[in-house]
């Protein structure tokens, strides 16, 4: 079974912002319906917090082994709808440049 992908595709607006470790980054999903929220928490509690690990895809980056940086609710809520959340992720191994 391959690695399993963050489900970050056609959903609203998503910045990345790299944190005090260079392996960190806090991931900000604004614009959420509610399914995409839903997709979003589910994908957390399938991942079992910081336990399993995920591929991140994000315009040209690629992070192939990454895990949430929390096992307990990692993200913010803002506002009743449309939806954001906010969560960390923590980098365990980079994709190489093809050569």
């Amino acid at each position: 079974m391959g690695q399993a992908l963050f489900p970050n595709r056609n959903i609203g607006r998503m910045a990345i912002t790299p944190l005090s470790s260079a392996k960190t980054f806090s991931v900000e999903c604004t614009g959420l319906n509610t399914a995409e929220r839903d997709d979003l928490v589910g994908f957390f509690i399938q991942m079992q917090g910081r336990f399993g690990s995920f591929r991140f895809e994000y315009e040209d980056i690629v992070f192939p082994v990454c895990r949430f940086d929390s096992d307990i609710g990692p993200w913010i809520e803002n506002g009743p709808g449309p939806h954001g959340l906010t969560f960390s992720i923590k980098v365990l191994s980079y994709a190489r440049e093809a050569a």
